[in-house]
């Protein structure tokens, strides 16, 4: 019994001594964007980011102090809502309601060029899937500034595609069944500035290029649409 308890106390002072941490940082800010996929009118909403450099809990560990290597994060997307009151094309097609995609996203990182994967879901607004997949060359264009610019593909399931781009029968526009896929190309470019440890700012510009089935959809007016946006980034490093 003494032995026993001896060796549980020898095994449990490194995790006493263990401080656990978390680092992350949130984005917030604001951008412009076509105001429905596929719309050729634009309009003004939220843009969100979020990410973890490091995280040291128990035995589970990722530390990106140096700034490479794996990270990972939140992935969320804010759609706006879609009503044909607003876009009278559109008479005919159910209502959208405002969608908040929620999920993970993964990377690596090495000195000047990074690689993604993000899945999320619907929670409200659609019950779809989305997957973007992507890369980007990492340029440092002035101390404390980072350029970046890579390719995306977006990817979607059969429920964001119908929820989107499907147009039932009687519809003013002719029906029509989308299906699943590759969905979207994109380029896109950022700056980010970091005035210090914990607050940066970032500006972000991209093109988008519909394709596939979904580009089919007669929802769809611009298959090529353009975006912009500008966030405020904080950074938190938590300890305990």
């Amino acid at each position: 019994m003494r032995t026993a308890a001896l060796t549980a106390l020898v095994l449990a002072l490194p995790l006493a001594a263990h401080a656990e941490q978390l680092t992350f940082e949130i984005g917030a800010g604001v951008g412009a964007a076509p105001a429905y996929e596929g719309s050729d009118e634009y309009k003004a909403s939220p843009s969100l980011s979020g990410s973890v450099s490091r995280l040291d809990f128990l035995f589970f560990n990722i530390d990106r102090g140096d700034g490479l290597g794996f990270g990972f994060g939140p992935s969320f997307r804010v759609l706006s809502e879609r009503t044909e009151d607003d876009y009278s094309r559109l008479a005919g097609i159910d209502d959208v309601d405002t969608a908040l995609e929620l999920g993970l996203k993964l990377s690596y990182r090495w000195q000047h060029a990074e690689i993604f994967g993000a899945l999320r879901k619907g929670v409200t607004g659609h019950d779809g899937l989305v997957l973007d997949l992507g890369g980007d060359a990492i340029l440092a264009a002035a101390p404390r500034t980072e350029v970046r610019v890579g390719p995306r593909l977006s990817f979607a399931n059969d429920a964001y595609a119908d929820t989107y781009f499907d147009v039932p029968t009687g519809a003013a526009l002719a029906a029509y069944d989308a299906d699943a896929g590759l969905y979207a190309y994109e380029l896109e470019m950022s700056v980010r500035h970091d005035f210090n440890e914990s607050w940066a700012v970032q500006g972000t510009v991209g093109w988008t290029h519909l394709t596939g089935s979904m580009a089919d959809s007669p929802v769809v007016q611009e298959r090529d649409s353009g975006r912009v946006s500008v966030q405020v980034i904080r950074t938190f490093d938590w300890r305990w």
